[in-house]
């Protein structure tokens, strides 16, 4: 009877003992997981990832209900195990390892032949018996192996990855989530070897292999029974091709191969091209954003050109995000009849062309037409038609992608595919408060892959805007000027690139000495102007030019080209005038040269820049403009002996009887505004020059005869010379009014270009309607008036 009763107490103590270890040793320590686990949580800003110990305890065995999703923690979910070689370890392995492999959700380790520098900062493994020989066939197997010897129980997937390829971490784990690990997997671009190779790779019917370029990945399950067998598998090779043998292997002891599907042509890209550059070019492009992998880059800047798109891709979905949800807290605000706060409803407005309403004529948002390759505009400022340059393409196949994504959303449970060819035609406008717009007409083919197959070319139109999202200020320390022009000038080192690149958008030294800043500043400017008749113009000139270079003391000197034909009877005047000037200042370099025959702007030039070296600064002005000093300081700074040649777009004067409508004139020639003038985009006349580019380019065509083409003539020369040209509005020359006559003699193309260049100096296109609805519709003023009080109230 007592041993019964000692037996029952020593039962009830052992199961005291047994409750408090297993309490110990499972819930407390849990306990205290999950609290360490909150306390970050509630600091955390939303959206980051958790740390280890958060991930660590999502993966341990469950005690309390936890709202969160079933599967390892990201950390030991992938391995991806990087072929490299010593040669390549300081470039494209660094590069791999700066960009993508800290998206990766796991681990990556680089792996190269025995004795590679390990010094370098990046995880690397050199394999014991292997060297950096070409094709690496042993490398590729004992890198599994060492996969399979230290990590087949930490991680469920397996990659092999060549270092030019590049990597998208999030969605590769999106990938792999939806696959069960559990089963043998061979994932990768399914290959069977080039038309060449047909045959020759010891494939059966039906076999395959995974291309090693874009990466090979592999379930836990397949690495077990492959790895076991490699031996075997490195004495039986067919062929030299690596990934070849690697299939082989596997289908032979995993019983799996490469899994045949058309979308992992997509997921697993590889850029195949004629010239074999060896970079992915065309990064606007739908199957870039499809992929998950991206081969090949092996050029490190393009690997990094490549990543820093794809941040900026991931940085426009966040503000779209952003966008969409400034929209739902507008939207809920309506519905719980709660005030909006300013920024929420400027940045929520639901998209609209109407979000802007103009109040007056003037305030309407004109839209551009736009075609495939060029853009037609009716703005002022803006010549009729121009190309695109290369940051409005880029916006246009960006947003085309999109589009074409957005199209694309459903297409494989509708069971077609919607393909882009081209923009028929398109309007496009920027409203600088809400975004651009745009309006596109595209011609699309409509692919149906389901039931009865057929390609069928199809037009829609798209309604598309971009909507700015709030804008965002950084702040950085203070620029040295003097530091950052050293480096952009030298031409060694890690910045030799761009400042080769430099070079092309600013061809001059930025940091000049004070030697060469006092030589450019007093460097002489030959003044050449061909002149017959227009005595009144001449006069006004030379009163702008003694206000301008003879009072200042400018170093210029003037030469006049002065034609002797029987059609200048100002030419006794003229010289009179000439010689005033001469004796009232004594010391300026002014001449008179002489030009035989009928005029001729071109003949002109070319006899008067004949008189001058080939390291002379020529400018070749006309009698009817006005100009600043400050003009003749840019005429320096923008012409570069042997690069640069500058071509100003001046301002030219409207019809001062139209602009003041009959009242008197402004004596102020640099009123620069729609009503007062326009900028002359054609107009290639007004040149700054060296004699020496001169000659290169070719110089004037003397057979042309009157009135211009002669400047566009030169223009063209001096671009198929190989020299640079600099284009931009000068607010310090203007084309002063002056009524134009011209020659029904003239060449056909001349007069027709007269008669152009005489219409545009009536007036602005809206004072002139101004003008003919003021004398053909009796209700306009009335009209105006209404408008005008409307506008100021």
């Amino acid at each position: 009877m007592a041993g019964r009763g000692r037996r029952a107490w020593l039962s009830v103590l052992l199961g005291l003992v047994l409750g408090f270890v297993l309490a110990s040793r499972l819930v407390l320590p849990r306990a205290s997981e999950l609290a360490a686990a909150a306390r970050p949580r509630r600091s955390r800003p939303l959206g980051c990832r958790p740390p280890p110990a958060a991930a660590a305890a999502a993966a341990a065995p469950l005690l309390l209900p936890q709202p969160r999703r079933p599967g390892p923690p990201a950390q030991s979910f992938l391995f991806v195990g990087v072929m490299t070689a010593q040669k390549y370890l300081r470039s494209r392995a660094v590069a791999a390892h700066r960009t993508w492999s800290k998206s990766i959700p796991g681990k990556v380790e680089f792996f190269s032949s025995e004795g590679s520098d390990t010094s370098i900062p990046i995880p690397i493994v050199p394999l014991p018996g292997v060297d950096d020989s070409y094709p690496p066939q042993k490398k590729s197997f004992m890198m599994l192996k060492y996969m399979h010897d230290h990590y087949l129980d930490k991680y469920e997937w397996f990659m092999r990855a060549d270092d030019d390829v590049y990597i998208k971490g999030d969605k590769l784990e999106n990938f792999l989530r939806s696959l069960n690990s559990s089963e043998p997997l061979f994932l990768g671009q399914t290959g069977l070897g080039t038309t060449e190779e047909m045959g020759k790779l010891a494939l059966e019917p039906g076999e395959n292999f995974c291309m090693g370029g874009p990466g090979v990945i592999m379930s836990r399950e397949v690495l077990r029974r492959m790895v076991p067998h490699i031996g075997e598998c490195l004495r039986e090779m067919y062929t030299t091709h690596e990934d070849v043998e690697v299939g082989r292997c596997v289908r032979r002891f995993a019983g799996v191969q490469c899994v045949w599907s058309y979308e992992m042509q997509q997921l697993f890209y590889e850029n195949y091209e004629q010239n074999k550059k060896g970079y992915i070019r065309d990064l606007r492009n739908s199957k870039i954003h499809r992929a998950i992998t991206l081969h090949p880059n092996k050029n490190p800047p393009y690997q990094y050109r490549l990543h820093s798109y794809m941040l900026s891709r991931k940085i426009a979905e966040l503000r779209h995000r952003t966008v969409q949800l400034h929209r739902e807290i507008v939207l809920m605000s309506k519905y719980s009849n709660t005030e909006v706060h300013k920024e929420d409803l400027q940045l929520g407005m639901p998209p609209s062309f109407m979000r802007f309403q103009p109040r007056h004529r003037e305030e309407i948002l004109e839209w551009e037409f736009l075609t495939g390759k060029y853009l037609y505009s009716g703005a002022d400022g803006q010549p009729p038609r121009r190309g695109m340059d290369s940051s409005q393409r880029e916006a246009l196949d960006d947003i085309v992608m999109q589009v074409m994504e957005m199209i694309n959303a459903n297409a494989k449970t509708r069971g077609r595919i919607i393909d882009f060819k081209e923009i028929q035609y398109g309007y496009r406008r920027v409203n600088p408060m809400y975004g651009a717009e745009y309006v596109l007409d595209l011609l699309l083919l409509y692919k149906k892959h389901k039931g009865k197959k057929m390609t069928v070319p199809v037009r829609r139109h798209a309604y598309l805007q971009q909507t700015f999202s709030k804008i965002q200020f950084m702040e950085h320390e203070e620029m040295d000027a003097k530091e950052l022009a050293s480096k952009i000038n030298q031409d060694s080192g890690s910045l030799s690139f761009l400042s080769n690149s430099l070079k092309m958008f600013v061809p001059f030294q930025l940091s000049r000495s004070r030697v060469e800043r006092k030589e450019l500043k007093d460097q002489k400017i030959n003044i050449l102007i061909p002149l017959s008749g227009r005595f009144d113009m001449f006069a006004r000139f030379m009163g702008n030019f003694e206000k301008t270079c003879l009072i200042p003391n400018q170093n210029v000197k003037l030469v006049v080209l002065l034609f002797n034909s029987n059609s200048n009877p100002d030419r006794a005047k003229q010289i009179d005038l000439m010689r005033e000037y001469r004796s009232k200042y004594p010391k300026a370099d002014m001449q008179v040269l002489p030009v035989s025959g009928e005029f001729s702007r071109a003949l002109a030039l070319e006899v008067g820049s004949s008189q001058f070296q080939n390291e002379s600064l020529l400018f070749f002005c006309d009698v009817d403009l006005v100009f600043t000093t400050e003009f003749l300081q840019r005429c320096r700074a923008n012409t570069v002996l042997g690069q640069q040649v500058y071509f100003p777009i001046i301002f030219s004067q409207y019809d001062p009887k139209i602009v003041y409508s009959g009242k008197v004139p402004s004596d102020n020639h640099f009123a620069f505004t729609q009503k007062t003038g326009f900028w002359r985009n054609y107009g290639f006349g007004i040149t700054c020059i060296y004699k020496g580019d001169l000659l290169r380019a070719g110089g004037f065509d003397v057979s042309i005869q009157g009135w211009g083409l002669e400047d566009v003539d030169l223009f063209n020369k001096v671009i198929q010379a190989g020299l640079k040209t600099f284009r931009s509005q000068e607010i310090g020359v203007v084309h002063v009014h002056h009524p134009v006559f011209c020659d029904p003699n003239l060449d056909p193309k001349q007069y027709k270009m007269c008669l152009g260049s005489k219409a545009s100096t009536y007036g602005s296109t809206q004072q002139l309607a101004e003008i003919w609805f003021e004398k053909n519709d009796p209700s306009f003023g009335k009209s105006s008036n209404t408008n005008g009080s409307v506008r100021t109230a």
